[in-house]
């Protein structure tokens, strides 16, 4: 019994140590990431890419410092950087769900993070074009942020309940879709729906996905899903699908 409790005590204090290691890679990765959004705001995309490059060599687990540098090799075509991004992105969502942390404090600052960075992506898109594509990004943004502000309300749980968000698996199939691969892309493209049902801008692209692939009639159903969740479908898209239609 005596032996358990002090493997117990030592396991805790390894975790504590590990943890406070993480809190201070994240602080000094946060500046980094800050003025990467900025430069992403002045659609300056190579300054930011290397923005939130040097901020995911100083903090390795910032999953938004991975979206960021994601999104910002996807505007300078850059997809395959932009799949290594997402791809790191998404496998830390993973990792951190459901992960029992040291203490409520922990999963709480885990959170707050969350809340904080998804605000600067909010903001990213806010000040950029407006269209059917960001206004989608925008509403799933929000619902991920008052899913994380209701875990921060209902007090320390020391589990870290989401998983991937859609708006990550979104940005990963479009970086997919953008080097053609299908079967890849269309997976992802299901994950963000099935985290998001409402989630017009991927049932539109997994039409597209449907599209190029020969299946005429789930292309449709995609286009139709996707008009009912609010989302403006370009009326080419729907033109080429009637002609394949035959």
């Amino acid at each position: 019994m005596r032996n358990a409790l002090i493997a117990a005590l030592i396991s805790l204090a390894c975790a504590s140590s590990v943890m406070a290691q993480a809190n201070l890679a994240r602080e000094r990765a946060k500046p980094h990431v800050k003025t990467a959004w900025s430069f992403m705001r002045e659609e300056a995309w190579a300054d930011a890419a290397k923005s939130f490059q040097q901020a995911v060599e100083l903090d390795p687990a910032y999953e938004a410092a991975y979206y960021g540098l994601g999104l910002a090799n996807m505007r300078l075509r850059n997809y395959a950087g932009a799949i290594s991004a997402y791809l790191r992105c998404r496998d830390i969502y993973r990792e951190q769900a459901g992960k029992l942390f040291a203490s409520g404090q922990d999963a709480q600052r885990i959170r707050q993070d969350r809340l904080t960075e998804i605000d600067e992506v909010i903001r990213s898109y806010q000040t950029g074009p407006q269209n059917a594509n960001s206004q989608d990004r925008l509403r799933q943004l929000n619902q991920q942020r008052r899913e994380i502000q209701d875990y921060i309300s209902r007090g320390n749980n020391v589990t870290i309940e989401t998983s991937v968000p859609a708006f990550v698996s979104l940005a990963l199939g479009s970086a997919y879709f953008r080097t053609e691969q299908w079967a890849d892309a269309e997976r992802e493209y299901k994950a963000a729906i099935a985290m998001d049902p409402k989630s017009g801008e991927a049932l539109n692209n997994l039409a597209v996905v449907y599209l190029q692939t020969g299946r005429i009639k789930e292309a449709e159903e995609s286009v139709k899903a996707a008009e009912k969740a609010g989302y403006k479908v370009h009326p080419q898209l729907k033109q080429d699908i009637k002609a394949k239609a035959g």
